[in-house]
């Protein structure tokens, strides 16, 4: 056995090298990738489940292929070895290929990693563990698929459209099955070994080596034989149908039926051209439910008026105990369809701000880059509570109230308005939802104040109407929010002293607190992060955090953990080296009636 793996090593020794080149490239790539992600670590899963499912066909496709195309195996049969050993030689000589690779590649990241993760409680042993089960699976599969020599292209084919037929009709993602479930993130993240996964995984890796070595030593080896000739015009045929079939077939799965739209049991709904359903049989706010859906319906048909927007998506109100009652949110429910989730059933539930978020929401629907287009946001939610202020004394004063608590605030931790105004997720950040929204307000109520009423229904109609492109053309095609200002004769360093000036004579709001995040070293490059609201803390004081990533989207309370409600204490995880966490403190003003922000700190943990 000796002299066939020296035999198949200088047979493929090239071969192997430029395996092993592309894998160094593949896992320097992977590594550049995970090291600012949520665990380094996971550059190795990234290798093992792409490169190591490539890497094991390529090379058993190349084992075997190489023998039978050529016709060697016919020398081989002659020597006094068993047609049993020549099989298991190459199988050997390809999985200990596999290892050369991988098993420095392994020692490699962990080296890396040291420094960045806990390595402790077996989490290395149940990584190769579960690395080695998987790799072992792809790499026997490939084998016995490679002995079908001439169909296993066919082979390939019908396996690669069951596994996607099976993945889209019933349902069941392919990273949960048990082969693929063992190299997903949680592989690098906890030192859990699923044994059941692994046991499946062990039971189909050796059912494969079975079929392996049935269709090796089948008919006396003849069988490979017979497999490894050319196909004739009609098999090639055959083989062409079978394809284009599958092809076929293929567009038919991804073409398949779309789900039933989003549809409320029981909703209370309005009546007339704007459709808004209720899933809550009592009040809403104080409201009765059939009564909230008909004023719901009447302000939309309003608004959609005034802006001259298209026919508006249908509105569906979704109860979600679970949330806060300031925690409002919105998103599509199917095509023509929106859904806002609220707490439908609290007492202190803020009638005027679900209106506004229910105008937000179709402003948005009907041109989507006013959702993800920064500049334009403030303009959006200053808009949708403007609207309901107009015929509502008593929500201006309150409006008015937190604006110029807001302006207090921001001037405390050295952001003026036009800042604000400039980059409202920074605003958002520093004043949280309730106060940046008054801000906006402000601004939107200085402009009708300097426009009059048709140049400022002119600029909100040219800013929040019309379809729009909901891709990168919108950059194009949309005109800056300044832009707009500028040529309506209100440029936004103009807007902002308005601002300022129509705020300055009102009294101050709460007093702005500092909130301090300091990182506490813990294990090997590990730190926890400790926080300090200064001052006496505020009844009702929540403390929140985010582990911020790359290309990460808008921070709010759906994307912040809880971390508690004292004054001092610790964030509940640790941190590895490098990692940038957002903490915000927020506490009730029942003079604001709302929920403000004491502080909101960046941190990287050193």
């Amino acid at each position: 056995m000796r002299a066939l793996l020296r035999k198949e090593w200088i047979e493929h020794r090239l071969f192997l090298l430029g395996l092993y080149l592309g894998g160094a490239v593949v896992l320097f790539m992977a590594w550049i990738v995970a090291r600012d992600g949520v665990t380094p670590l996971r550059a190795w899963s990234t290798l093992v489940a792409a490169y190591g499912a490539l890497m094991s066909v390529l090379l058993a496709n190349r084992l075997v292929m190489r023998e039978y195309g050529a016709g060697t195996q016919l020398f081989l049969e002659a020597l006094p070895v068993g047609r049993g050993t020549v099989l298991a030689t190459k199988w050997l000589a390809g999985w200990g290929a596999l290892l050369s690779f991988f098993a420095p590649a392994f020692g490699l990241v962990l080296w890396g990693a040291r420094e960045h993760v806990y390595l402790g409680g077996g989490l290395p042993g149940a990584i190769a563990l579960r690395s080695g089960v998987f790799l072992l699976f792809v790499y026997t599969g490939a084998f016995a698929v490679a002995l079908t020599l001439r169909l296993r292209f066919v082979v390939w084919g019908v396996l690669f459209f069951g596994v996607a037929l099976f993945d889209q009709q019933a349902q069941m993602p392919l990273r949960t099955w048990p082969p693929f479930a063992l190299v997903q993130l949680d592989m690098v993240v906890v030192p859990h070994v699923p044994w059941r996964a692994l046991a499946i995984t062990g039971t189909l890796t050796a059912a494969l080596a079975a079929v392996a070595l049935l269709l090796a030593l089948a008919a006396r080896g003849a069988l490979p034989v017979v497999l490894a000739r050319p196909l004739s015009a009609r098999a090639r045929t055959l083989v062409a149908f079978v394809l284009v079939g599958s092809a076929g077939l293929s567009t038919l799965v991804e073409h398949r039926a779309a789900a039933p739209p989003f549809r409320l049991q029981q909703a209370v709904s309005s009546r007339g051209e704007t459709a808004v359903h209720v899933g809550w049989q009592g009040t809403v706010a104080g409201v009765p439910a059939a009564q909230l859906a008909e004023r719901l319906a009447s302000d939309l048909s309003a608004l959609r008026t005034w802006l001259g927007l298209a026919p508006l998506a249908q509105l569906s109100l979704v109860p979600d105990a679970w949330r806060e009652p300031d925690e409002i949110t919105f998103e599509h429910g199917g095509a023509h369809h929106l859904v806002i989730r609220a707490a439908l059933g609290a007492p202190d539930l803020s009638l005027p701000q679900l209106q506004e978020v229910a105008r937000g929401a179709h402003i948005v629907d009907q041109s989507p880059v006013q959702g993800w287009r920064e500049d334009r946001s403030w303009l959006v939610w200053g808009f949708a509570s403007w609207w309901g202020s107009e015929q509502d004394g008593a929500r201006r004063v309150l409006l008015q109230r937190r604006a110029a608590a807001a302006a207090r605030l921001l001037a405390a931790r050295g952001m003026d308005v036009r800042t604000a105004l400039a980059v409202p997720d920074a605003m958002d950040e520093q004043l949280g939802d309730c106060l940046a929204v008054a801000l906006s307000w402000r601004a939107v109520q200085t402009l009708r104040d300097r426009l009059g009423p048709e140049r400022f229904r002119s600029l909100m109609r040219a800013a929040l109407s019309g379809p729009g492109a909901d891709d990168a053309r919108a950059l194009i095609e949309t005109r800056a929010t300044a832009r707009l200002l500028d040529e309506a004769g209100v440029p936004l360093s103009d807007l902002a002293r308005a601002v300022d000036a129509a705020l300055a004579p009102l009294p101050a709001g709460p007093a702005p607190a500092a909130l301090r995040v300091d990182a506490v070293p813990q294990a090997g490059a590990l730190a926890a992060l400790r926080y300090r609201v200064a001052g006496s803390a505020p009844a009702g004081l929540a403390v929140r955090y985010a582990v911020l990533r790359p290309m990460m989207g808008t921070i709010d309370s759906a994307t912040t953990s809880w971390a508690g409600a004292a004054p001092d204490g610790v964030l509940p995880m640790t941190f590895a080296a490098g990692t940038r966490v957002f903490v915000t403190a927020d506490a009730p003003d029942p003079a604001l009636g709302c929920r403000y922000r004491l502080g909101a700190v960046r941190a990287e943990v050193p």
